[in-house]
């Protein structure tokens, strides 16, 4: 039983790797922070102004995110899954979501063009985003 074991851990263990190296790969998504695109450095108009993290305030019972910052232009969330980001999304009158982000527009008081601006910003990370951007 000892060598059975044995096989099955050598075997198991590379294989567990792989695979999750290949969902990594399949859903970059999943390791990009709201950190990474708060500090990034954008060739057009910085749409992440006046930013503020507040994942310790936010981010809790009725708010299942992962991650939270505030800018001039919106709040937005991180969740875990996309399921979690569509539906806390869909609890919100002025929002967009977009993988496993959602964007919350209420009480700020940005232009619409540089809401836009950073929505497109938010879905143009990946390149993957085919949805329309809500009418503002």
């Amino acid at each position: 039983m000892g060598k059975k074991w044995l096989i099955a851990v050598l075997v198991g263990v590379p294989l567990m790797f792989v695979a999750g190296m290949i969902y990594l790969l399949l859903h970059p998504q999943l390791t990009l922070t709201l950190e990474d695109l708060m500090e990034a450095e954008y060739t057009g108009r910085d749409v992440t102004t006046e930013v503020t993290e507040i994942t310790d305030s936010a981010c809790g019972a009725e708010i299942g995110c992962v991650e939270a910052y505030s800018t001039a232009e919106a709040n937005y969330y991180r969740f875990r899954t996309h399921a979690a980001a569509t539906e806390y999304n869909s609890t919100l009158a002025d929002s967009f979501s977009v993988n496993y982000f959602v964007m919350d527009f209420a009480g700020k008081d940005a232009s619409v063009n540089d809401q836009l601006f950073a929505m497109q910003q938010l879905a143009g990370t990946w390149n993957d985003y085919e949805g329309d951007f809500p009418v503002r």
